[in-house]
């Protein structure tokens, strides 16, 4: 079945790089339909190591009836898989138009989703600048001394090898330490003491995990059509959280089909201000679950030992005056304003003095002391109020709970049939395109499971 689905795909992409030219010595090459079928398989068997597949085209059956008894070299497929960016894009969209031609997409609803997985990477292998530089400046100097030593030291081919692990070693720790660049650029200056890079993959980012842990992980992006759980868009981040994915995420649909869905739908961590006015603009309906501000305030004021009566509720707001009274009589004056999810929230605070000396501070606000008591007041803007009318109807409350079954099936093929908890590969674009290589392959399964030898299972029934 994969071999018949691959012969349907225009592979031109690839085989540009193979073609004989004038002038040059020719060699022999494996056609890409052999080499892309073999790691669709291998993906679709749980196998994301070149050297695996190698191991298994000498012994096992459905590999050597690819290869007609061939064995393909681990180097050559490792190559293969993560040196065709372009190709690889073209042939997942190529998919896509097959899958849609054959009525498995429609665009409707699309539901996106992110899953964390780790990179190739090791916890202890975070180091902090200096760290890096001293690793760098000890890789430079072993890269000269290998480069430098004669044949008579060393034979040809280890020498060759040498010189290359250094040379991938520098690459790496140089590039570690422009990654201390970009962490510096996000976190504006803040806790610069405390930042870590990865030697092994620098580009790779600590991430909470759903067992409560940490890992150096990268956040996969997938979008999925409602209609057969196809993966419509698949991306690859580095940030832990979901906030600014959606837009992405709706951009790389667009880019696949030339139009968006009509529809989005999302868990809470991409429920945002920001993402409901954007899919407004779009065009676009979003579903999503709307959070209980007032339940989490009151959960918050009971952590910080703060009394019922004292509550954000119990002030009183002037709007002439632009301020709040506390219960006591005192004035919280506006302060400033931050965004919050889906508000603007506008924030008062009381003076210091006004606070410390009140007889039911440890009441009111127990744990300040060095500013007074603040309160917030929250607004909403049309798309927002909008949002939250929407959501509140049983249609769009039935939409959300099938998202779970749609959005994360793509997530646990991928990870629990195809064992992609762990990259095989280093660095974001290689890693990109191994989750490009999953989702492609988990798109193929899915034609496979719906389509392939339909018309004839129904002329045997017909008969």
């Amino acid at each position: 079945a994969i071999w018949e689905f691959v012969g349907r795909l225009d592979l031109s992409g690839y085989s540009e790089e193979i073609r004989a030219v004038e002038g040059k010595a020719g060699r022999p090459a494996w056609e890409p339909r052999l080499l892309i079928s073999l790691w669709v398989y291998g993906y679709s068997e749980g196998v994301g190591s070149g050297r695996a597949i190698e191991q298994l085209c000498e012994w096992d059956p459905a590999y050597q009836w690819l290869t007609g008894a061939r064995v393909v070299n681990a180097h050559t497929l490792s190559d293969f898989r993560v040196k065709h960016e372009q190709a690889l894009k073209g042939l997942f969209v190529q998919i896509l138009g097959l899958l849609s031609a054959d009525g498995l997409i429609t665009l409707e609803r699309v539901m996106q989703d992110g899953t964390k997985i780790r990179a190739h990477a090791a916890q202890d292998s975070f180091r902090r600048k200096e760290r890096v530089e001293q690793g760098l400046k000890q890789a430079r100097e072993q890269v000269a001394a290998v480069e430098a030593m004669s044949e008579e030291e060393t034979s040809r081919r280890i020498s060759k090898a040498r010189s290359r692990a250094r040379r991938e070693r520098q690459q790496r720790l140089e590039q570690a330490l422009e990654e201390f660049e970009k962490l510096a650029e996000e976190g504006g200056g803040k806790d610069k003491e405390n930042r870590r890079v990865s030697t092994t993959d620098p580009q790779a980012r600590v991430m909470k995990q759903a067992d409560g842990g940490f890992a150096p992980s990268y956040n996969v992006q997938i979008n999925t059509d409602a209609a057969n759980a196809v993966v419509v868009a698949v991306g690859v981040v580095q940030a832990g959280n979901d906030f600014e994915q959606l837009e992405p995420g709706i951009d790389r649909v667009e880019q696949n089909f030339g139009k968006t869905p009509d529809q989005a739908v999302t868990d809470g961590g991409f429920v945002s201000r920001d993402n409901i006015v954007a899919m407004k603009e779009r065009g676009i309906e979003f579903i999503g679950p709307c959070g209980d501000d007032a339940g989490k305030g009151k959960s918050s004021y009971e952590g910080r030992g703060v009394s019922a009566q004292y509550h954000s509720s119990q002030f009183v707001y002037d709007a002439e005056s632009d301020s709040y009274r506390c219960p006591q009589g005192k004035t919280l004056s506006y302060e400033g304003k931050e965004q919050r999810h889906t508000q603007v929230s506008y924030r008062y605070r009381a003076q210091r003095s006004d606070c410390q000396g009140c007889p039911v501070k440890s009441q009111c606000c127990p744990g300040n002391r060095v500013t007074g008591r603040s309160v917030h007041r929250s607004e909403e803007i049309a798309e927002v109020a909008e949002f939250r009318q929407r959501m509140q109807s049983e249609q769009a409350r039935e939409i959300y709970r099938q998202r779970a079954q749609v959005a994360e099936t793509p997530n646990l093929w991928i990870k629990a049939k195809f064992g992609l908890r762990q990259f095989s590969v280093r660095g974001w674009s290689k890693v990109g395109m191994e989750a490009l290589w999953a989702c492609l392959t988990y798109n193929i399964r899915v034609w496979i499971r719906l389509r392939w030898r339909q018309p004839a299972a129904v002329a045997t029934v017909l008969a």
